[in-house]
């Protein structure tokens, strides 16, 4: 990876798995409930498995993208050339950091795979051209900005809420003790959560493992336990009536779902960096199918047994928790590779290391700038509302459908154009897309290959975008 980083690790499918779950199954999929009984059980089946379907979707577009990906910097190597995208070709500085042919699915001219990590970043500056590349990284670094914050703002306000409740609705600074009020023991848990989660920004992805498996646990066990207990309460008659669910429909709100879904559904920004350590990619298809502002845990926060009120009101806490470290693992790879591009290739310096502080700042520099803005944002303000608008919304779909289908649109005409150079004299392609213009067999290749499947993806965007921009506007 540019400017270098550190070392991969790897892991089993099941726990690439876990992973990407922990990644869906946040609060935001807790959301979801509470939008889909406003908008009625039809109307929101409907909205929920097509927005699941496109998710997915691009969630395979993802996956061969970095295979392709991995191809042309292999075929640059080999080359010995920059696989930079541009006339312009230079020597190549950086190579791939694995020549182990295991797991490769070989063509005629380069071999497909999915071994060496990399970012989205990485990703759009060999595909994409200079207008495609400011607007990717516009998109990405306000996305996980804004979700970083979000979740820095969330987990210290939940634990607050729970260890010192809200006295009334309206109320917005309140006393919890003769040192603390609600205000002071906020900004206490937004340090300790920098203390804490903060560390692993400093480590890969792998070095989170523990934490989550620990925190797919406590996932399923809330699920489970809010499955049985909505049981309950529908046996004993609480809630709506099933009648009046069945008949509800008000597809006004369909826009509000939209908005929820999207933000719920978001992977695709950490897919290049939780799938390379996979050891067993032939999986990786498995893997993705498997995983795929009321809060649906809010619903048992009275219940009589406060031990379960209690540990579903700590779901958020948990979930948002496990999640923060990849996301900022994620924008300190993408901030590294966008510095490492900005700065031109000079001679190696034989100086010595720094130490001390200064060796500490040089060296974990990417790490802090990704960390610090969200934790400094949470401690000055409780207020996120016009973050989670619009990085859930305009961000998050650009990064969820939008760059993942241009990154596959542009792979496979690059694909097509290499197989050109190296068989002149044959056939000449009919179109990109086609396995014919990819001139290759790749196993890694999403399932839906025609075009019309990136046009399809690309209609259900500008769809989305013109219902969430309703929705804002109607607030």
């Amino acid at each position: 990876m540019a400017g270098g980083g550190p070392s991969i690790g790897s892991y089993s499918p099941l726990t690439g798995f876990v992973f990407i779950f922990n990644l869906i199954v946040g609060a935001g999929a807790l959301t979801i409930p509470h939008a889909f009984a406003n908008v009625g059980l039809i109307y929101g089946s409907v909205a929920l498995s097509t927005l699941a379907s496109v998710s997915y979707v691009t969630a395979t577009f993802m996956i061969e993208a970095i295979a392709g990906v991995n191809a042309l910097k292999r075929r640059a190597r080999e080359l010995g050339l920059h696989a930079s995208n541009g006339d312009e070709k230079r020597p190549m500085d950086e190579l791939s950091d694995s020549d182990d042919g295991d797991g490769d699915a070989h063509t005629e001219f380069v071999p497909l795979m999915v071994a060496n990590e990399m970012e989205l970043a990485e990703m759009a500056e060999l595909l994409f051209n200079h207008r495609g590349i400011v607007a990717f990284y516009a998109c990405i670094t306000v996305y996980l900005y804004g979700d970083l914050a979000i979740y820095a703002v969330a987990v210290p306000k939940s634990l607050r809420e729970i260890i010192c409740p809200r006295p009334s609705a309206d109320a917005i600074v309140w006393e919890c003790s003769d040192k603390f009020n609600s205000s002071d023991l906020y900004r206490l848990f937004v340090v300790l959560f920098g203390l804490l989660l903060g560390p692993f920004t400093f480590g890969h992805v792998h070095k989170t493992r523990t934490l989550q498996l620990v925190s797919t646990v406590i996932r399923h066990a809330s699920f489970g336990l809010m499955i049985v207990l909505a049981i309950i309460g529908i046996a004993r008659g609480h809630g709506r009536s099933v009648a009046d669910v069945v008949s509800y429909e008000k597809p006004a709100n369909v826009a509000t779902f939209f908005g929820v879904c999207i933000y719920s559904f978001m992977c695709h920004h950490s897919v290049p960096g939780l799938v390379a350590p996979i050891t067993d990619k032939s999986k990786v298809g498995v893997v993705l199918a498997s995983a795929f502002m009321d809060v649906y845990t809010l619903n048992f926060k009275d219940y009589p047994v406060h031990a379960f009120g209690y540990f579903l009101s700590l779901f958020p806490v948990f979930t948002l928790s496990a999640s923060f470290p990849l996301i900022c693992i994620t924008l300190r790879e993408n901030i590294r590779h966008l510095a490492s591009s900005m700065i031109e290739s000079t001679p190696t310096s034989d100086a010595t290391p720094s130490t001390g502080l200064y060796g500490f700042l040089e060296s974990n520099m990417y790490a802090l700038v990704a960390l610090l803005p969200p934790l400094v944002v949470a401690f000055f303000t409780e207020d996120v509302s016009m973050l989670v608008g619009f990085t859930g919304a305009y961000a998050g779909l650009g990064i969820q459908w939008i760059v993942p289908t241009f990154l596959v649109f542009c792979l496979r005409r690059r694909l097509a154009a290499e197989w050109k150079q190296m068989h002149p004299m044959e056939v000449a392609v009919t179109r990109p897309g086609t396995p014919a213009a990819r001139g290759n067999k790749n196993r890694f290749a999403s399932p839906f290959a025609h075009q019309a499947w990136l046009y399809m993806v690309l209609g259900f965007s500008l769809v989305s975008v013109v219902l969430i921009t309703i929705t804002h506007g109607m607030h």
